[in-house]
């Protein structure tokens, strides 16, 4: 049985084009490789309550991923409407079930397309599918719960693997994990004794710039990792380095959201030669924070005294009488 293995799409329809480029990704992986299933491993979608135009776009890769093979989608914390671990998603729209006779191998009937919303076992293929959870508590109650054997797909993070947004550690560790588990949620790709977190498809933000992006075939106990070659990418270059990279940065086989950075020396841009359907300009600060001012004065340079405070209270708005607001200041004065 060959399974295709993909995670955290994050389909979003800003900035103009990316979902395009997106969704044109993912078709081209789905119609070139060949499987029997496709397991999606959370957070499909960016914004946990998606525009129309996402969830066609996603329509349209369950489609074309069911048309092959039974597909099974894992709620990711970006797809759950809530916080609540209700198992409320828009996935539930695409769900399918199926006739016991449509699908060739036995092993898939039951549902051309499944959501897992609450953790599920498929005892027909020993797999366990354990969703988003916002209590890690919980996913360790699932991990420890699996039988021997069983092959773990989740939504979820572990201690010292931390996701590209800055995302605080987990609970979880590795000594929780008894099984062979692969992951989605952390969007860098790792792999650690028995654990694999496979990472976004593609870059998602500038902060993942330069990270090798993969989808996994999985088949039996042996999985091949495949880089991608096309799709959407973050490149972040300094305006000095673009005459000399404009070939890489123009490939036109990804969706390129480019980041120019912008020195002292103000290199210019050579807009007319850069062929990207996004672009941005930062630029570096004009002073470095190591050399502010460290000055500390030895007295206060001001100060409030009762003169300010009686000025005030004179201003002020308040049936209090101004002479209880004076005593209570002059308390909390000899108090300090």
């Amino acid at each position: 049985m060959k399974t295709l293995l993909i995670t955290d799409l994050h389909f979003t329809d800003k900035p103009p084009g990316l979902l395009t480029a997106q969704k044109d990704c993912i078709l081209t992986i789905l119609r070139t490789e060949k499987y029997d299933d496709v397991i999606i491993m959370g957070d499909l979608m960016m914004n946990r309550k998606p525009s129309p135009s996402v969830l066609l776009a996603l329509k349209e890769v369950v489609d074309c991923a069911s048309s092959k093979g039974s597909v099974t989608i894992i709620r990711g914390n970006h797809d759950s409407e809530n916080k609540s671990d209700d198992g409320v998603t828009a996935l539930s729209l695409f769900e399918k079930p199926t006739t016991q006779d449509s699908l060739p191998d036995p092993r898939n009937r039951g549902h051309r397309v499944k959501i897992v919303t609450k953790t599920w076992y498929d005892h027909r293929t020993n797999r366990a599918f354990i969703p988003h959870n916002e209590n890690d508590d919980n996913i360790k109650m699932d991990l420890s719960a699996v039988p021997i054997g069983y092959t773990v797909f989740g939504h979820f993070g572990y201690r010292g693997a931390l996701n590209s947004a800055g995302d605080g550690d987990f609970d979880l560790r590795l000594s929780d994990f008894r099984n062979t588990s692969f992951l989605g949620h952390v969007h860098g790709f790792v792999q650690k004794k028995n654990v694999t977190v496979l990472g976004t498809p593609y870059t998602t933000n500038f902060g993942e710039v330069n990270k090798q992006s993969y989808y996994a075939i999985l088949e039996g106990t042996r999985v091949t990792f495949k880089p991608l070659t096309h799709g959407p990418r973050h490149l972040i270059f300094p305006a000095k380095r673009l005459e000399d990279n404009l070939e890489f940065i123009n490939d036109p086989s990804w969706y390129t959201m480019l980041r120019v950075t912008v020195d002292a020396d103000h290199h210019p841009i050579p807009y007319d030669k850069l062929k990207v359907p996004h672009l941005d300009v930062k630029y570096t600060p004009v002073f470095n924070e190591e050399d502010l001012s460290s000055y500390e004065p030895d007295r206060d340079l001001f100060s409030i005294n009762e003169m300010i405070i009686e000025d005030y209270v004179d201003g002020a708005n308040s049936t209090i009488p101004k002479e209880t607001l004076m005593n209570g200041y002059r308390s909390l004065k000899d108090e300090d």
